[in-house]
């Protein structure tokens, strides 16, 4: 039932198969769990229609911009088109929405969530069930009903195509409901009786997924042919982009940074002003350096005098169809290196035992051609000069080196080579909530009733510490109870008993507070919380 030519994606055609395979296999009467693979169909279908329903309005959209750029009389008659086609389109899926609703209420009686959204074929009841799904859509006359819609949408799309386009077109489109069906005996048949004649509930709903895709992909080809109709005069603004195209975005200090600004689909002969200044934002209006691009490009050229990344932003501005200046905004970024190798930590400027510590290396060369060595310790490479660096505890307190080495044409050449300092990962600060301490409300207390921990804003690595037991002490008018474990980082039950139970002025401490990392060896004990209720 699919398009034969261009609109049906790579996509489509397999969700289309996966359909095709689910079905061959209830055929031969594989288990349920074969059942619950068509809400996987469905879903992906159901994501399918929406990316395509997106393009579609895309495309109404270029159409519209057209229609302002190049005036209402050049693109009227595509335009008018385009409102019909988009009409009839959304006519045909409300049905098939609405068709669906009833079909799922007729097996389940319920068809809708509490939000108002129509069930999936994953909260489908009675995947299963055959008899009431056959005699809704055959004996009921849906099916049929359904394919007459089809046939008719399908014939209004044709209506739009000259009629020495109309054979490729119907091919593109596909949806021709009219055609042999062959059944597993080779028998032919008809559309609704080989696709709603004894199937099962679930493979029913998918299948009016399918079609609504379907329909959108036919709506998306004749669409894609009406905007092609317009001249090609007319469309050289249909995507007009202020594009740059740098010779390298990374280039060492000393040498300028060269690239192109063009205007993507724009007549090379039609001159155009760039202007550009560094930094960030975007240009309203012409201000800064002016580049006069007499053949449609402009050319910038960039001093560079330091290393580091750089941005810049800027504006084309050119003559419109209809004689007004027009203007494209664009912005890109560079990198300047130096000319030697450079070895750096990407989080600080030290090394912690124990853990995984991201190194970056550059240098005047491809960073294929590089490898590093350390003093003490060890390293994967991550990608290209990116490398995650590990030393031992052992190291805590002293120095290793990094050296970048550079194999040229079979040589090993160090490029150059830092120090640092290793140093043990601090111990995380316990919390209750947000607090770290002194009076709180008991309110306050009960809902934040768990203790986590974690480093300081400062310490820049992800690691994640789990609480996994302390002790509660309450003091009740200068009398201290015994003191009450809690296992995980969790208030005990007791413990909140005992917090609801207490008056403002109880003082309370938590204690042998201990916690653990995935990527650190042993447990860590944290420091006390004491809480005054007030």
């Amino acid at each position: 039932m699919g398009a034969k030519n261009c609109p049906e994606t790579p996509r489509q055609r397999m969700i289309g198969m996966m359909y095709l395979v689910l079905t061959a296999m209830l055929a031969l009467n594989v288990s349920k769990d074969i059942l619950n693979s068509f809400s996987i169909v469905d879903e992906a279908l159901t994501t399918s229609n929406q990316i395509t329903l997106s393009k579609n309005n895309q495309d109404y959209a270029e159409l519209n911009q057209q229609k302002a750029i190049l005036g209402e009389d050049k693109v009227a008659e595509a335009f008018d088109k385009a409102k019909q086609i988009k009409d009839l389109s959304n006519e045909i899926v409300d049905y098939i929405e609405q068709l669906k609703v009833k079909y799922i209420e007729t097996v389940e009686t319920v068809a809708l969530n509490e939000d108002g959204t129509t069930k999936t074929v994953a909260q489908l009841k009675q995947k299963d069930n055959i008899s009431k799904s056959t005699n809704f859509m055959m004996n009921e006359g849906h099916a049929e009903a359904l394919k007459d819609k089809i046939l008719t949408y399908r014939d209004h799309l044709l209506s739009f195509v000259d009629e020495n386009d109309k054979k490729n077109m119907s091919d593109a489109i596909g949806i021709d409901l009219n055609k042999s069906f062959k059944n597993a005996n080779g028998a032919q048949e008809s559309w609704e009786t080989h696709y709603f004649e004894g199937v099962i509930f679930a493979a029913g709903v998918t299948l009016l997924n399918k079609t609504i895709g379907e329909i959108r992909n036919a709506e998306s080809g004749i669409l894609k042919y009406v905007i092609r109709s317009i001249s090609k005069d007319d469309f050289k603004f249909s995507d007009v982009v202020a594009k740059v195209i740098p010779t390298s975005q990374i280039v060492f200090q000393g040498e300028p940074y060269e690239a192109e600004v063009i205007l993507a689909a724009f007549d090379a002969t039609q001159a155009i002003d760039v202007y550009y200044r560094m930094g960030t934002g975007t240009m309203t209006e012409p201000s800064g350096t002016k580049i006069r691009g007499d053949d449609g490009i402009g050319r910038l050229k960039i001093p560079t005098n330091q290393p580091g990344d750089f941005t810049y932003t800027g504006l084309v501005q050119v003559t419109g169809p209809d004689g007004l200046p027009k203007t494209y905004t664009f912005n890109n970024m560079y990198t300047v290196m130096a000319p030697n190798a450079t070895v750096a930590a990407e989080k600080m400027n030290v090394l912690y035992a124990g853990i995984d510590n991201p190194v970056s290396v550059s240098a005047s060369i491809p960073p294929e051609k590089l490898s590093i060595s350390i003093s003490e310790g060890s390293f994967t490479k991550t990608s290209a000069g990116k490398y995650e660096v590990k030393v031992p505890e052992s190291m805590i307190g002293k120095n290793v080196t990094i050296n970048a080495v550079a194999n040229n044409n079979g040589k090993s050449q160090t490029m150059g080579s830092s120090t640092f300092r290793v140093k043990r990962v601090p111990d995380p600060v316990a919390r209750i909530g947000n607090f770290k301490g002194g009076k709180i409300s008991k309110q306050e207390l009960l809902v934040n009733s768990f203790i986590y921990a974690s480093l300081g804003e400062d310490f820049v690595y992800d690691l994640k510490w789990t609480v996994n037991e302390f002790q509660v002490t309450f003091v009740i008018k200068g009398i201290e109870d015994a003191p009450m474990k809690c296992t995980g980082n969790q208030f005990s039950e007791a413990v909140k008993t005992k917090i609801n139970s207490c008056s403002p002025g109880t003082t309370i401490y938590f204690s042998s507070i201990n916690a653990s990392c995935t990527s650190i060896a042993g447990k860590r004990s944290l420091n006390d919380i004491t809480v005054i209720l007030r």
